[in-house]
């Protein structure tokens, strides 16, 4: 039964991602667009997920609960990520996504900071910089753009 809710669950996303993804477009780019992207993960997300609630195979274990309690907290800071990266801007959202990351999959505190740190910054550096990608580097709260 759990793999068919599972199966169901992800239709259902896959589905809304598909739907909201049409509609996005862009004045520039190519000729197909941006939205087609959506098109091609979503359906094929779709078809195999209605397999999965039509033909479900096999008895699922379930991890423990400190596996789903680390997924849940990767989740949440997924989240925080996303709601902080305008009012903090990219290198710092970024330094808390990645260290929060790696602490969170049990890697050492001190290294997760360091790693951080230097991804962060040198992410910044590759978009902003070598790309030319526009990442404000002091978000709305430290008076940035």
């Amino acid at each position: 039964m759990s793999v068919r809710l599972l199966g169901a669950a992800i239709f259902l996303i896959a589905a809304l991602y598909t739907y909201y993804g049409q509609g996005y477009s862009v004045a520039f780019g190519d000729v197909l667009g941006p939205s087609v992207f959506p098109v091609i993960v979503g359906v094929p997300a779709m078809l195999l997920s209605a397999s999965l609630v039509v033909f479900p195979s096999g008895q699922v274990e379930w991890p423990d609960r400190s596996h789903i309690l680390r997924q849940v907290a990767a989740l949440a800071i997924l989240l925080g990520y996303a709601w902080s990266l305008k009012p903090l801007g990219f290198p710092l959202a970024t330094f808390g996504l990645i260290a929060a990351l790696a602490i969170v999959l049990g890697g050492n505190p001190m290294r997760a900071l360091v790693l951080g740190a230097a991804m962060s910054l040198g992410l910044w550096v590759l978009f902003d910089q070598v790309l030319g990608l526009p990442l404000a580097f002091l978000g709305s709260v430290f008076g940035g753009r």
